[in-house]
């Protein structure tokens, strides 16, 4: 009787211990975006020389750059979504039972850029999952890439780090960005565009002669619209890199991105980056804050990104971030983007 006791007693104290251990929570230092430290300088001489640009392919999806968008509706149907942007463009967005997507910017009735993950469409002269050799021998690679629009001349630098992980590639009237996995060296996503959407993000370093391409200022409405566009646009390219390694598909998880869109506002209008709210606490708080129930938990954040797919990108090649994405454990996740300010929660339920 006394044994049964006492196993009674270990059985007790470790559900205890269970009750008070099994929501844990991993928080990781936030990842501030390569736009953090881009900067714009204006000049008044011109720049000598200009690199050569690449032939335009002939096929694949970089052919859509600058087609009417009723090609859209003729080659790939009713997309999934239209998400607003912070770019004065819309998002359609094709997704692929989280195994591949696509998404092509348009504006004013013009497809003004694409962006593809997973490997069912062209994305001519490369292939998802080509290596970063491969890329290099076929590719004229150049740390100063030049823009010309009428009168005006911007010249990007590129960093050691951008032509390692995200290179930009000058063709005949469109620009590549090809994103690589810098842990495979692998090509995992890529981005057509126009000149002008390319001088609006501007995601590396930029000088320019002349006049800047002014982005559009959002009323209230269409800032709210952008940012559940990029919230959701984070819960799809993540679910496509699990794809990539083999792993099932997350859920959305409506109470957990209410946590991580609160979150990122707050970051925003406090001007803080912190697992840790002043206000609501940490991770786990906010979560319990709305009834959120879960074995474990790990959060994203990251800030200075222009949109979302940088964001995903830049939290792929971060080691422990990446961990969090590829953790087989979670089932569900959130997302919350308020301007350039990205919250991504993770549960195991």
């Amino acid at each position: 009787m006394k044994t049964l006791f006492r196993i009674l007693i270990v059985l007790f104290s470790l559900a205890i211990l269970y009750y008070y251990t099994s929501d844990s929570t991993d928080e990781l230092k936030p990842l501030e975006g390569p736009n953090s430290k881009s900067t714009v300088i204006p000049k008044t001489v011109v720049p000598e020389g200009f690199e050569d640009a690449l032939p335009r392919p002939e096929t694949g999806i970089s052919t859509y750059i600058n087609q009417e968008s009723k090609k859209l509706y003729k080659d790939f149907g009713e997309p999934s979504r239209i998400d607003k942007s912070a770019f004065g463009y819309e998002w359609w967005v094709y997704n692929y039972d989280n195994k591949s997507i696509a998404m092509f910017g348009v504006e004013r009735g013009k497809i003004v850029q694409a962006y593809i993950a997973g490997e069912k469409l062209d994305v001519t002269p490369y292939k998802i999952g080509q290596t970063l050799d491969e890329i290099y021998r076929m590719t004229i690679v150049n740390p100063e890439i030049t823009v010309n629009i009428g009168e005006n001349i911007y010249t990007f630098s590129l960093t050691e780090y951008d032509m390692h992980t995200r290179i930009l590639v000058k063709f005949d009237e469109v620009f590549a960005q090809l994103y690589i996995d810098q842990f495979t060296d692998t090509l995992i996503g890529i981005r057509f565009l126009n000149s002008e959407t390319l001088v609006k993000h501007r995601p590396y370093e930029m000088t320019f002669v002349g006049d800047l391409i002014p982005t559009p200022n959002l009323n209230s409405y269409v800032l709210q619209q952008s940012n559940e566009g990029y919230s959701r646009q984070l819960f799809d390219i993540v679910n496509v890199f699990r794809q990539y390694e083999h792993l099932p598909a997350l859920e959305w998880d409506v109470d957990t991105s209410i946590v991580a869109m609160e979150h990122s506002e707050e970051m925003y209008t406090e001007n803080y980056v912190s697992h840790d709210s002043p206000k609501f606490g940490s991770l786990k708080e906010r979560l319990e804050s709305h009834s959120v129930s879960y074995n474990e938990a790990g959060e994203n954040l990251a800030t200075a990104y222009f949109d979302a797919i940088e964001a995903a990108h830049g939290w792929f090649n971060s080691e422990d971030h990446r961990q969090l994405i590829l953790n087989d454990d979670f089932t569900h996740v959130g997302s919350g983007v308020f301007i350039n300010y990205y919250t991504q929660i993770f549960l195991d339920k």
